[in-house]
C-alpha cells in the first residue's frame, strides 16, 4: 500500500472486519466580508466575540469540500468553502489494528459536524491519511507530504513521532491532534502551543490503575511494571513506580524496550522467574495477548491492569482463543482518556447515532477517535469567530479557548499547565458491545489527587 491510501479503499465497508480481525442544526456564522473591521478582542484573550470579517490561508480554500474522499463521505455543504484537516495514522506498525477504527470514527465525526452546521462559512474534510507505521521518520515524510494542503492535523498518531515533527509544526503553525495521552501534552513547554490535547494521562492513569487495585483487588505487595520505551510506557510507568513508592510497594521490576525492540519471551521470562502479584502493562493489543496467554501457560495469572491502548475488545469475542483468561477476572483495563463506547453522554449519544450507521462495533478506538475531535472542533469554531483562520488563527485559539465535548470530557480551557487525572477502568465483557463494564468513572485515586500537576511532565 502507498503510505497515502489508496483511492479505491472504502474504509467505511471494511472496518469492521478489520477490528474483529486483531444534534441538531448549529447556528450559522454569517460573515460579511466586505466589513473589515477589527474584532473587538484578539484571539490573544480566552473571550473570543465574533469577528466581522475572516482571514483564511494554507489548508482553507473558498471552493467546496468534496462530497467524498478516498470513497467515505464527508456531508459537506456544497455552498460553503473548505476548512482541510490532516491525518498520520498507523496502519502497519504496531498499532495497525487501532488505526482503521481511529480513521473512520474521525471521518464519521466531522460527517456530523458538517450536517450540523460545520464552522460557520466552511466545511470540514480529512485529507487521504498517510501510514507512518509508528515510525517517527516515516511520520516526517507524512508530515511533509500533507503541510502544505492542510490547516491543521486532525490525528497525529504517537507521542515520540509526534516530537520529532514538532520543530517542523512550529515553523509552520501547525496544530496537532495527539492520539497519544503523554502527559507532556499540557505543558506548553513541552509542546509549543501545538497539541491540542484530550482525555486523560498515561502517568494519571498509572497511578490510577495502581491505587484502584488496592483498594479493589485484595492484597498486592509485589508489583511489575511493562511498557515501550518513549513517553507512552514510559510515561505510564513513571505513574505506576511513583503510586507504587506513595503506598509503600514492591517493584520487582520494570521491563520498558522500545517497541521495536518488545520481546514477548523477556516479558513472560520475568513475570515466571519473579513473580509478582499484579502487573501494569502499557504496551499494544497484539503483544498483550501474547504476554497474557504465554505467561497463563506456565500457570501465572497475577491481576493485570492495562493502560488503555493495550486492550482490545476482540480479546472477548467468540472464538478468541484467550477468551476465557481475558474475562476469569484477573485483568483489568484502562479507558483511551474517555468513557466507553455505551456512556450515557451528549456526546456518547450522537456517536452512537452516527457510527450505528457506518459500522456495527463499539471498539474503544472508535470512541477514542471521535472524541478527539471535539477539542479541535472547539479551536476552529473559536480561530473563525475571531475573524482567522489561518493557522497562526488557530494555533492562538488552541493556546487559550474553553472546549466543551457534549459531556464526553469535563470542560477545558486549554493552554493551562496542568494535566487531566480522572480515569475509567473496566473488567473484559464480552456480552457488552466495547468489550468491557465499567467498574469505576472519573476515577482519581489518593496518588493522583496530591501529586502537583503543575510540575511538568511525568517523563
Amino acid at each position: 500500500m502507498n503510505s497515502l491510501r489508496k483511492q479505491g479503499i472504502i474504509i467505511f465497508s471494511i472496518l469492521s472486519l478489520v477490528i474483529v480481525a486483531c444534534g441538531g442544526a448549529a447556528e450559522e456564522e454569517v460573515v460579511e466580508e466586505a466589513v473589515v473591521e477589527e474584532p473587538a478582542e484578539s484571539l490573544d484573550s480566552p473571550a473570543v466575540t465574533t469577528a466581522t470579517s475572516v482571514k483564511t490561508g494554507t489548508g482553507v480554500t473558498e471552493d467546496p469540500c468534496p462530497a467524498e474522499i478516498g470513497g467515505v463521505p464527508t456531508g459537506a455543504d456544497p455552498n460553503k468553502g473548505c476548512i482541510y484537516l490532516g491525518m498520520l495514522n498507523d496502519f502497519t506498525g504496531p498499532f495497525a489494528p487501532a488505526g482503521p477504527g481511529l480513521e473512520v470514527a474521525q471521518r464519521a465525526f466531522w460527517l456530523w459536524a458538517n450536517s450540523a452546521g460545520g464552522i460557520g462559512e466552511y466545511s470540514v474534510a480529512i485529507k487521504e491519511s498517510f501510514d507512518t507505521g509508528y515510525n517517527p521518520q516515516k511520520h516526517l515524510e507524512g508530515y511533509t507530504a500533507l503541510k502544505d494542503d492542510v490547516a491543521a492535523l486532525s490525528m497525529s498518531l504517537g507521542t515520540v513521532q509526534t516530537l520529532f515533527i514538532l520543530d517542523e509544526m512550529d515553523k509552520d503553525n501547525m496544530v496537532a491532534v495527539p492520539m497519544s495521552w503523554w502527559s507532556g501534552w499540557s505543558y506548553k513547554d513541552s509542546d509549543k502551543g501545538l497539541v491540542i490535547e484530550f482525555g486523560s494521562q498515561y502517568c494519571a492513569d498509572g497511578m490510577n490503575a495502581v491505587d484502584w487495585s488496592l483498594a479493589n483487588l485484595g492484597d498486592i505487595k509485589t508489583v511489575g511494571i511493562m511498557g515501550f520505551a518513549g513517553d507512552y510506557g514510559s510515561d505510564w510507568a513513571a505513574g505506576v513506580a511513583k503510586a507504587a513508592e506513595a503506598n509503600g510497594l514492591e517493584v520487582a521490576w520494570t521491563y520498558t524496550p522500545p517497541a521495536t525492540e518488545f520481546d514477548v519471551a523477556q516479558a513472560v521470562g520475568l513475570m515466571v522467574t519473579q513473580p509478582v502479584d499484579a502487573y501494569y502493562p502499557a504496551i499494544n493489543a497484539g503483544f498483550m495477548a501474547q504476554v497474557a496467554g504465554g505467561a497463563a501457560q506456565q500457570g501465572i495469572t497475577p491481576f493485570a491492569i492495562l493502560a488503555g491502548p493495550s486492550y482490545n475488545d476482540a480479546f472477548v469475542q467468540e472464538g478468541f482463543a484467550l477468551k476465557g483468561l481475558f474475562e476469569s477476572g484477573a485483568i483489568y483495563a484502562m479507558g483511551l482518556g474517555v468513557a466507553p463506547y455505551e456512556a450515557d453522554t451528549p456526546g456518547h449519544a450522537v456517536m452512537r447515532a452516527t457510527m450505528s450507521q457506518i459500522v456495527d462495533s463499539a471498539n474503544s478506538f472508535l470512541v477514542a477517535g471521535w472524541s478527539s475531535q471535539y477539542h479541535l472542533k472547539g479551536v476552529l469554531e473559536a480561530a473563525y469567530k475571531g475573524g482567522d483562520i489561518s493557522r497562526a488563527g488557530i494555533r492562538r485559539a488552541a493556546a487559550n479557548v474553553t472546549v466543551e465535548s457534549d459531556g464526553m470530557f469535563p470542560s477545558r480551557t486549554l493552554g493551562q499547565d496542568r494535566a487531566d487525572a480522572q480515569a475509567y477502568i473496566g473488567i473484559p465483557d464480552g456480552s457488552i458491545g466495547s468489550g468491557q463494564r465499567v467498574l469505576a468513572e472519573g476515577y482519581v485515586g489518593s496518588t493522583a489527587k496530591s501529586y502537583d500537576w503543575t510540575s511538568g511532565a511525568c517523563s
